[in-house]
């Protein structure tokens, strides 16, 4: 069941699309890893003074789904999704509505944040993803305003900078660029 799930959410992150604009977004690579009883992205995860819903999902009469409220809104949902009774995902809906903005997953269950993925409209707009499972992201994954991938940065000497960067149009990787000067902005390129 474990490596199904994690199966199931690496495989998400996977897309190929068209590329709209060769528009170059400046970003450095870092790490999200969790610390004590917080993350970088909602800077603490206590559950004190907010109402908590736990929902069980699967009917062993475990929680295993949280939803975290203030008076006014959700400020997140926490997920176990393989059941041993530790979130896995975590969910950020927008201030001013339900709609999720951002949802950062531990997909090999270490306590440390893989992969976040960041939303518009319902559809992801930007990937960080840590291959190696550290808790440093080496690559980041861009997407246009319907969803398929426009580029991909790859940070390959692991000094949170990317250095190669891939290219997509119509579902197809069409042109690759290297960082040779270490300042994260490709110098030389290869078409495909």
């Amino acid at each position: 069941m474990k490596i199904a799930i994690l199966l199931i959410l690496a495989l998400s992150t996977l897309a190929c699309g068209e590329d709209t604009s060769a528009k170059k977004d400046a970003v450095k690579v870092t790490s999200l890893g969790t610390g004590e009883g917080g993350r970088a992205r909602a800077g603490d995860l206590k559950r004190d003074g907010y109402a908590v819903e736990a929902v069980d999902l699967n009917q062993d009469e475990k929680p295993d789904q949280w939803v975290v409220k203030d008076s006014a809104r959700t400020v997140r949902i926490e997920r176990d999704m393989n059941f041993d009774g530790k979130v896995d995902v975590w969910s950020y809906p927008a201030k001013d509505s339900d709609q999720i903005v951002e949802e950062e997953m531990d997909l090999d269950l270490d306590g440390r944040v893989d992969l976040v993925v960041f939303y518009q409209n319902n559809l992801p707009t930007k990937k960080h993803l840590s291959l190696d499972f550290s808790g440093k992201f080496s690559i980041t994954k861009f997407y246009d305003q319907q969803g398929s991938l426009l580029r991909v940065e790859r940070d390959e000497d692991g000094n949170g900078v990317a250095d190669i960067f891939e290219y997509y149009e119509n579902n197809q990787r069409v042109r690759v660029g290297w960082d040779e000067t270490g300042d994260g902005q490709p110098d030389r390129f290869d078409t495909l």
